[in-house]
């Protein structure tokens, strides 16, 4: 079966660049690429399987405990071709009660992005 040309270019959309984003731009770069793929999903580029669903949970996992490249690599990960999801280690993660269907993983989604952001200040105060 051959990708479609919106899910190749989606792809391509979401592709690493030679240099990481600055570390403060991390979390919205992260935040980009799920809610890209979440959006994707929903108009039909591409479905919402177990394989999908695990690399998803596993973003929004990671994207809550401020692992921000983890959580954007997790998520491009959903859009791997078949040939390269044999040996991933994503394969293992389990499905997360709660993040089975795509209301739950926006909703979830929603809910990682409302928690302060780890590893920045998180107040201006003085110390």
């Amino acid at each position: 079966m051959t990708d479609s040309p919106a899910l190749i270019a989606l792809r391509k959309s979401l592709a690493d660049s030679t240099d990481g984003p600055a570390p403060e731009a991390s979390r919205e770069v992260a935040q980009a690429a799920l809610r890209k793929i979440l959006t994707a999903i929903e108009k039909g580029v591409c479905p919402l399987g177990d394989w999908e669903r695990r690399c998803l949970a596993a973003a929004i996992t990671s994207l809550r405990g401020g692992k921000t490249n983890e959580a954007r690599t997790r998520a491009r990960q959903a859009l791997w071709p078949d040939e390269n999801r044999r040996s991933a280690a994503v394969a293992k993660f389990p499905p997360r009660p709660g993040m089975m269907t795509l209301d739950e993983l926006k909703r979830e989604f929603a809910a990682a992005l409302a928690m302060p952001g780890r590893g920045g200040p998180r107040s201006s105060k003085p110390a």
